[in-house]
């Protein structure tokens, strides 16, 4: 489940607001390519921190299923702490189209200010060369199902930090990070800041944080590459400011600590298109009735409270956020044989707000056992993408749109044990069941022109026969809307971790159900999701160490369920309109091979070979999966890559 707020995508904790467009020559979806995104280079990746269903600080605010939070590269990751000077060296080559990568950092730290602070200071440049060609399992050039020469990369990334420490008391941090490709027939262009402020005084009273960014996302479009359209470019931009601090104390023997705090967040969309089409009218209707990159403003402000409370074996966090949301565009004039409202043109001025309560108990019943059980309620509002889908210009629009609304349930528990089969072996499990509802939840349907220019749905006029379609004007209006039903999911996952230093094995297993209806903007206009998430996957990552654990090699084995797509052949039901889901091709369990060897602390080798077993399979949530040749018995699959091998290392001194 994905889309703008269904989960908080963050890097270093600044959410991403990037909304990418297509150019229309990528025919993914039979039109241009819509989706919301994150511009980062995979080598300034360190970690991801990854919570479901929570909305707990900041990154709850307007979070409705969860967040993942993207961990950049930084001075300690460059100089080792015994060294003034720091250098960090990535680099990887790949065949079957991987192509090439290489990361080199450079930093300094040094003590500075007082007797305990410190100064230090990070520069990292990165670049790809990744193919737009490779041959899946069965030997089938990717050329044949539907990639093409634009679809070369070449991404270029920059990255800086300071970190200023004037003692121990006080830390900044500054961020800078840019973003550079072409793709697609656009060059695309990012730049993010941030400044980041900590206070932790002899106080268990204060532990204050502040965080400050901004983003700006550009998109520019070969003038060939918009059908009529030219000097065409999308532009988004982002502010937020953070504020919270923590205060620890203990009270009648149970120790408390209580966060609250505040975030702002302000989001832009802005464009602009210019049409060949001779005619001003015409070409004003054409740039006006078109999906390409809505326009407006969404502005969040919120509140947050966190309450943890640890006595004896129980921990119990409570936390509130309360969101005010604010959403403003402006409204062409609809079609006078069209009810819209308003008729004539309008700025829209879009308004919610709403509390979102949490609680999570749990108990260190033994020393190995720990269950626990949660509840939580979350909102997300619509965004600009919904509200302001303009296929049929201010007819499409829905200026009425509420938030969607989720409560969550989750129990279950955590193990843990020491010295089981081996001396100093160590086994981690967890196990989490879930279940989920969510009011008002937002998807598109396909709405014709009835009799006396109302709006009627196409599951409506099928049900009617078509007896009351409109004879003097037809359109056919992609409109979001909220599900009158609630959206309900469940699902269970296991992880386990073993480890006995010469050997370990790592597994997850996840089974989930969602009934979630299909999104028909989806389909043409490549609006959001095309694919579900497979009924069940299972990892299995095991391995063994030699050289006093310099070498590891290993294995994964990657078992994928079920998987289902909009149909590539557009078909829709014929009881209600919505657009038919189609099974995918089973998809083989995959096998990939790897290997790892820490020569010493300064370089690091990898070997690997993905799909060691030369299967042909789709991924399960590859976006061409529903090109429309995949329609078409005769076309070869869109699969994915077969027998990779890929060889890479890392240099650090």
């Amino acid at each position: 489940m994905s889309g703008f707020g269904r989960v908080n995508t963050m890097v270093d904790g600044i959410t991403q607001s990037y909304f990418g467009t297509s150019t229309s020559g990528v025919m993914s979806h039979g039109s241009t390519n819509n989706q919301s995104g994150v511009l980062i280079d995979p080598n300034f990746i360190v970690g991801v921190d990854v919570a479901r269903g929570e909305n707990s600080g900041a990154s709850g605010v307007n979070a409705l299923a969860g967040s993942a939070n993207f961990r950049t590269i930084g001075v300690d990751d460059v100089v080792f702490a015994d060294n003034p000077f720091g250098v960090r060296t990535k680099f990887s080559v790949g065949s079957n189209g991987i192509g090439r990568s290489g990361m080199i950092a450079v930093g300094a730290k040094g003590a500075a200010f007082t007797d305990t602070g410190s100064l230090g200071v990070m520069a990292a440049i990165s670049g790809s060369s990744i193919y737009s060609n490779f041959n899946n399992g069965d030997g089938v050039s990717s050329e044949d199902f539907g990639y093409d020469e634009f679809m070369k990369q070449n991404p270029k990334s920059q990255l800086f930090k300071v970190d200023i420490k004037p003692n121990e008391y006080h830390s900044i941090e500054l961020s800078a990070r840019t973003y550079q490709n072409k793709f697609s027939r656009r060059d695309i262009d990012s730049n993010d800041f941030y400044l980041k402020y900590h206070y932790a005084p002899f106080s268990e009273l204060v532990d204050l944080n502040m965080t400050a960014s901004h983003s700006k996302g550009n998109q520019k479009y070969d003038s060939d590459s918009l059908f009529t359209f030219f000097n065409t470019n999308a532009e988004n931009r982002s502010d937020a400011l953070d504020i919270n601090n923590t205060s620890r104390f203990s009270l009648w023997q149970t120790d408390v600590a209580f966060t609250y705090g505040g975030k702002l967040m302000r989001n832009q969309y802005d464009k602009h298109v210019e049409s060949q089409i001779e005619d001003p009218q015409t070409a004003h209707e054409a740039i006006e009735n078109n999906t390409f990159a809505p326009s407006g403003d969404q502005r969040i402000a919120s509140l947050y409270t966190g309450l943890q409370l640890n006595r004896d074996i129980y921990q119990l966090d409570l936390n509130l956020n309360y969101a005010n949301n604010k959403l403003t565009g402006f409204k062409p004039a609809c079609d006078l044989r069209v009810e819209c409202f308003p008729q004539g043109s309008a700025n829209i001025d879009l308004k919610e707000h709403g509390f979102n309560p949490s609680v999570m108990l749990s108990a260190q019943v033994t020393p190995w056992l720990q269950p626990f059980a949660s509840y939580s309620k979350s909102m997300r509002a619509p965004n600009i993408q919904e509200v302001f889908f303009s296929n049929s210009g201010g007819a499409s629009m829905n200026p009425f749109l509420k938030g969607e609304r989720s409560e969550t349930w989750q129990a279950g528990f955590n193990l843990s044990g020491n010295d089981l089969l081996f001396k100093q072996d160590t086994l981690r499990f967890k196990a989490v069941v879930y279940t989920s509802k969510i009011k008002n939840y937002i998807f598109s349907e396909s709405y014709m022109v009835c009799r006396n220019g109302r709006k009627c749905s196409l599951g409506e006029n099928l049900q009617n026969d078509w007896s009351d379609a409109s004879e003097e004007f037809s359109d056919n209006m992609y409109i979001y809307v909220n599900s009158l039903t609630p959206v309900r999911t469940h699902g269970v996952e296991l992880e386990a971790n073993y480890d006995a230093g010469r050997g370990f094995a790592r597994a997850s297993f996840s089974k989930q159900h969602t009934d979630q209806p299909t999104s028909i903007a989806s389909s043409y206009f490549g609006a959001g999701d095309i694919n579900e998430l497979p009924d069940m996957y299972f990892t299995l990552d095991s391995g063994l160490r030699f050289f006093d654990e310099a070498l590891t090699v290993g294995s994964i084995i990657k078992y994928t369920g079920k998987a289902r797509r909009l149909s590539p052949d557009f078909e829709m039901s014929e009881e209600n309109g919505m657009l038919m889901k189609q099974e995918m091709p089973n998809i083989p369990t995959v096998i990939d091979l790897y290997s790892t060897y820490q020569i010493n602390r300064n370089v690091l080798l990898k070997f690997s070979v993905q799909n060691v077993m030369d299967k042909s399979y789709s991924d399960a949530l590859n976006k061409l999966n529903m090109l429309p040749i995949q329609g078409d018995e005769a076309t070869a699959a869109n699969t994915a890559r077969g027998r990779t091998y890929l060889f890479g290392g890392e240099v650090r001194f």
